[in-house]
C-alpha cells in the first residue's frame, strides 16, 4: 500500500492558479504508484490553524494586532477563526475535480481536530524524550504586527528588495583608562538598522583583516583597508595599519546615549574579533547589538557583552528611552540619525536597496529580537539530514544540491513558539518556582492524569 496525506491548503482563502502546479505534481506521484500496482489511498487535509486564519479573522472583525484581539476577548476571536476556516472549502474541492486531482474528501483530516492535535503532542513528547526540545532566550525573526516569532522557513517566504537606511556612524576611540583618545581616532561603522544603534555594546573586527588609521577631511578614522576606496573618496592619507587581532580589547565611547546603562556591563563597548566579519561590504567593522541579531547575540555571549533591549513586543521603544519612547523602531531612524549628528558621531546617512525579510502573511517588516522561546534542536541532526538529502534522487539534481542542500547546511534550531491564539498549544507544564522542572504531555490522558481530580 501507498498512503498519501495531502499537505493541506488553508481553506479560508481562495485557491489560485499557482496551486494547480502543486496539485499536479502530487497527483503524478500517486498515479505513478498506482501504475506500479500499489493500492494507493489519497486522504485530503485542511490546514485550519496559524497566521493565515488569524489575519483573515482580524479583517472580518475589523481589528488589527494582539492588543485589539485581547480587548475583544480570545474566546470570541477563536470562535471567529473557527467559523472562517472552511469558507472556501467547496472552491478547493471544485479545483481538485477540475484538474483531475484525486483525493478522498469524505474523510479528510483537519489540523483543528482534537485527534490531530493530540498526534502533534505525541510527536513533541517524543522529541522531548530525546532531549531535542529546549527553552532558550535568543534572537528570533519576529513580526511586531502579528506579535509572534517565525521559523526560518517562514522567513524565507517573505524576502523582498526595499530601499532602506544606510548609516555610517562613528564610535570614538578611548584610552585604556576610558579617556578620549589624544589622537582623536574613531571607528567608522556601517549599518542598515539605525534603530539598533542605541543598543550597541560591541564592535567586531576580523582578526586577520588589515585595518587602517587614516586622515580624511580633518578626521581620524579607522576601518578595513580593503574598504577605503569603496567608502571614502580621494584624499585619504593612511597613517598606520593594524591587524584586526591588534585592535581586540580597544575601548570606545557609546555612539549614542539614549538607553540607560545596565548594572552589569561586562566587556561592553570594546572591540572584539569575530570570523563572520567581512570586507565585502560596510567598513569591515560590525556594529554589535546582542538583543537584535543572531550573530550579535552569539558574539555577545562569547565576549560577555551586555544586552540592551529597549524595544517591546510591539516594536516600540519603551519608556525611559530618550527621544524615541513609544516610537516604532523603523520610524525612529530619522530621530536617531539627527541625534547622532548632534553628538558629532554621524559620518554619512542615505539609502540603499537590499533584500529584507517581511512577514509572509501580513507583509510587515520583521525584526530580529531576543525572546524567550521553545526550540527544536534540529541543528544536532544536521549531518544526518545532509546524508539523507545526499542519498535522495532529486530531480532536477541541483534542487537537492542547491536550495535544499544549502538550507540544510545553514540549518538553525527551529523556533516553535508562536505566541498567538488559534493553534495547537505546546503541551508543556513549567513549574513557577523551579522553571527547570517541567513535564511534556504526549496525550490528553497524560494531561488529565497530571491535572488531578
Amino acid at each position: 500500500p501507498f498512503i498519501f496525506f495531502e499537505g493541506p491548503p488553508t481553506a479560508n482563502g481562495h485557491p489560485g492558479l499557482h496551486h494547480v502546479i502543486g496539485r499536479t505534481l502530487k497527483d503524478l506521484v500517486c498515479r505513478h504508484r498506482t501504475m506500479e500496482g500499489r493500492s494507493v489511498t489519497r486522504i485530503a487535509g485542511w490546514d485550519t490553524h496559524g497566521l493565515p486564519v488569524e489575519i483573515e479573522a482580524e479583517k472580518r472583525l475589523g481589528i488589527s494586532g494582539k492588543p485589539e484581539i485581547e480587548a475583544l476577548g480570545i474566546a470570541e476571536f477563536n470562535a471567529a477563526c473557527r467559523d472562517s476556516v472552511f469558507a472556501y472549502k467547496e472552491e478547493w474541492e471544485a479545483l481538485s475535480e477540475r484538474v483531475g486531482y484525486w483525493l478522498d474528501y469524505t474523510r479528510p483530516y483537519a489540523t483543528l481536530d482534537l485527534g490531530y492535535m493530540e498526534s502533534v503532542w505525541w510527536i513533541l513528547k517524543q522529541l522531548a524524550d530525546r532531549s531535542l526540545l529546549y527553552r532558550g532566550y535568543k534572537n528570533v525573526p519576529y513580526c511586531p504586527r502579528c506579535g509572534t516569532g517565525l521559523s526560518s522557513h517562514e522567513v524565507a517566504l517573505g524576502y523582498r528588495d526595499i530601499e532602506d537606511s544606510s548609516l555610517h556612524f562613528l564610535c570614538p576611540w578611548l584610552t585604556s583608562e576610558g579617556e578620549p583618545d589624544p589622537e582623536g581616532r574613531a571607528f567608522l561603522v556601517w549599518t542598515t538598522t539605525p534603530w539598533t544603534v542605541p543598543s550597541n555594546t560591541g564592535l567586531a573586527v576580523h582578526p586577520d583583516l588589515t585595518y587602517a588609521d587614516v586622515q580624511y577631511e580633518g578626521r581620524r578614522l579607522v576601518l578595513a583597508e580593503e574598504r577605503l576606496e569603496a567608502v571614502l573618496a580621494d584624499g585619504v592619507e593612511v597613517l598606520r595599519r593594524f591587524r584586526g587581532s591588534e585592535l581586540a580589547g580597544t575601548r570606545y565611547a557609546r555612539p549614542l546615549e539614549v538607553v540607560p546603562l545596565p548594572d552589569e556591563q561586562g566587556n561592553g563597548w570594546t572591540v572584539i574579533t569575530e570570523d563572520f566579519v567581512s570586507s565585502e561590504d560596510g567598513t569591515g567593522i560590525v556594529h554589535i547589538a546582542p538583543a537584535f541579531g543572531s550573530d550579535d547575540y552569539a558574539a555577545g555571549q562569547r565576549h560577555d557583552l551586555p544586552m540592551l533591549r529597549p524595544v517591546d513586543d510591539a516594536g516600540l521603544f519603551v519608556e525611559g528611552t530618550e527621544l524615541v519612547a513609544g516610537v516604532f523602531v523603523k520610524d525612529a531612524d530619522p530621530v536617531l540619525v539627527e541625534a547622532l549628528e548632534s553628538w558629532g558621531n554621524l559620518f554619512r546617512f542615505g539609502t540603499a536597496v537590499h533584500s529584507y525579510p517581511h512577514c509572509w502573511r501580513c507583509e510587515s517588516p520583521l525584526i530580529y529580537i531576543a525572546r524567550d522561546s521553545w526550540f527544536a534542536a534540529t541543528s544536532t541532526l544536521k549531518d544526518q539530514m545532509l546524508a539523507h538529502n545526499g542519498a535522495a534522487n532529486w530531480f532536477p539534481p541541483d534542487v537537492g544540491e542547491g536550495r535544499m542542500g544549502d538550507w540544510l547546511k545553514g540549518n538553525v534550531d527551529w523556533a516553535l513558539s508562536r505566541d498567538r491564539y488559534w493553534g495547537t498549544p505546546l503541551p508543556v507544564w513549567v513549574c513557577d518556582r523551579e522553571p527547570e522542572h517541567l513535564e511534556w504531555m504526549g496525550s490528553y490522558d497524560e494531561l488529565a492524569e497530571h491535572s488531578g481530580p
